[in-house]
Parts: structure tokens; C-alpha cells; sequence
């Protein structure tokens, strides 16, 4: 749960090609459209990956993308192999033209920067977000909403679409309930910091839980978590966790502790 507090991954774009004396570039047609965050692969951000990727197209004297070679990998085979897929599936161009006007083959580059979900260093600051799923039949997804409180008042949609799915809830094996209402409520309590979540996530956090799970970690002066305690009601007493996101260094705070409680519960329809 905790990656959907950042799973709204920006894709910043920027498209520029070059030809020959006498000839005019190609032009591309909507390329805003042509990446989006919701086109973000599962396993890249499963994995945290990020960066920036430059790929020379091949276009045809239609202005249909023929080829796609990468000209600097984005250090993620899948976003690469992404980018790639994206400019050939989506690419329009108006074609480059010769010293006669003709329509030619010719080449473009395009820039992708894929910024991973965990890439920025927030600060440690207290938040709460409730996740509703309206589930049907073996678990499918009939509806989605979200409801965030901060208190500097941002607001995170984690009901993102990927090729019409909701994307952020494959691990989550809803295909075990029937239909009802599923909630996910998260919220992140900072030692030494006021924060009173908005009604809606509070009441969501009072349902009878079908799942609980409370983290307590330690941040240190360079925004790293340096230890991470876990109870949840499917184990037995503290366990060691993980916690892979990094925050703004304090080096003024050499240690500061969070709370990190999760709560899912179902209520089957009647």
C-alpha cells in the first residue's frame, strides 16, 4: 500500500529531429499524447526504476514510426523496451520533406523522463489516504476513489489505469472476495508533528479490519530509514521490514520516528 502514496509518476517528454540542408524535419502530431503516467510499467515501479531515455525513431514518408533504436538506455530494460513500444504503437509524425517538398523517409529523437515513484525525497510529514474498491464478480475492479488528507493539503490519486485496468492493486489477490466494498486505509503518523486526518479516513480507519499492519520506523540525518519494526495481524509478535522510501536529510535531527498503519477491510454486498 504504501507505493500508491506515489504511484502518480510524472512523464516529462520532449521530441527534436535534424535533417539535411534543403530538407524540413519531421513533425510530430500530439506527442502529449503519446506517454502518459498511466503508461508507467508495473515492474518499474514494483522495482523503483527510474531515468532518462533517448531513442532515435525511424520514420517513414507516411510519418508512421518504422523502428526505434535506443541512443541512451534509461538503466531499466523495461522502460526502455516501454519507450520503444509506445513511439512505434503511437508515433505520428508530419514527414520531413526533401529541397522538392516530397514526402522522405527520415529520422527523429525523442526524450523520455521516466521519474520512479521513490525518486524524489519527500519530507517526513504525517499522511493519510483511504482507498475504496467497488469489487464484483472474482475481484474484479467495477470502481475505484480515493480520499487524501496532509497537512500542508496534498492530495494523491492512487486510481491509476494501465491499458484500462486499474494498475496499483494486482498484488492484493482480490480474486479471494466476492463483491462488496473493499477499503484500504494508510496513514502516516510523525513523532512531534500535529496532524488530524480528514472524517472520511478517519472513519475508514475505525471499520472492523479484515487485515491490520503497523510499522514503526526510525529516519536518520540523511533521510534514510534506518530501521524498521513490523506487527501485523497475520504474524506473530515484531518482525524486520523494509521501507524503501528515502526522505529530505535533517542533519539538525539525527533520528526521527514514524508510524506507519495500514488497515484493509471488506464489506461484502448485500
Amino acid at each position: 500500500m504504501r507505493r500508491f502514496l506515489r504511484m502518480g509518476a510524472a512523464v516529462a517528454t520532449l521530441c527534436c529531429g535534424g535533417g539535411a540542408s534543403g530538407q524540413t524535419d519531421p513533425v510530430p502530431i500530439d506527442p502529449a499524447s503519446w506517454v502518459t503516467p498511466d503508461d508507467y510499467p508495473i515492474e518499474a515501479l514494483n522495482a523503483n526504476e527510474g531515468g532518462t531515455l533517448v531513442m532515435t525513431m525511424q520514420v517513414d514518408a507516411r510519418g508512421a514510426v518504422t523502428g526505434c533504436t535506443i541512443a541512451q538506455s534509461s538503466g531499466s530494460a523495461a522502460l526502455d523496451a516501454t519507450g520503444c513500444r509506445l513511439m512505434r504503437e503511437r508515433g505520428r509524425f508530419t514527414p520531413a520533406t526533401d529541397a522538392k517538398g516530397q514526402p522522405i523517409a527520415s529520422s527523429a529523437q525523442r526524450r523520455i523522463k521516466w521519474n520512479a515513484p521513490n525518486s524524489s525525497r519527500g519530507s517526513l510529514d504525517p499522511f493519510a489516504m483511504v482507498v475504496r474498491l467497488t469489487l464484483g464478480k472474482d475481484g474484479t475492479i467495477l470502481d475505484c476513489s480515493t480520499t487524501s488528507s496532509a497537512p500542508n493539503g496534498d492530495s494523491v490519486q492512487a486510481c491509476l489505469k494501465k491499458n484500462g485496468r486499474y494498475a496499483g492493486f494486482v498484488e492484493l489477490n482480490l480474486s479471494r472476495f466476492g463483491p462488496g466494498i473493499l477499503t484500504l486505509a494508510n496513514m502516516l503518523e510523525v513523532e512531534g508533528t500535529s496532524f488530524t486526518p480528514g472524517p472520511t479516513v478517519r472513519a475508514a480507519m475505525e471499520i472492523p479490519p479484515y487485515f491490520s499492519q503497523v510499522d514503526r520506523v526510525t529516519v536518520d540525518a540523511n533521510g534514510k530509514v534506518a530501521s524498521c519494526e513490523r506487527r501485523s495481524s497475520s504474524g506473530e509478535g515484531v518482525e524486520a521490514c523494509s521501507f524503501p522510501v528515502t526522505y529530505e536529510p535533517k542533519p539538525d535531527q539525527p533520528v526521527r520516528r514514524a508510524t506507519m498503519t495500514y488497515n484493509m477491510a471488506f464489506q461484502p454486498a448485500r
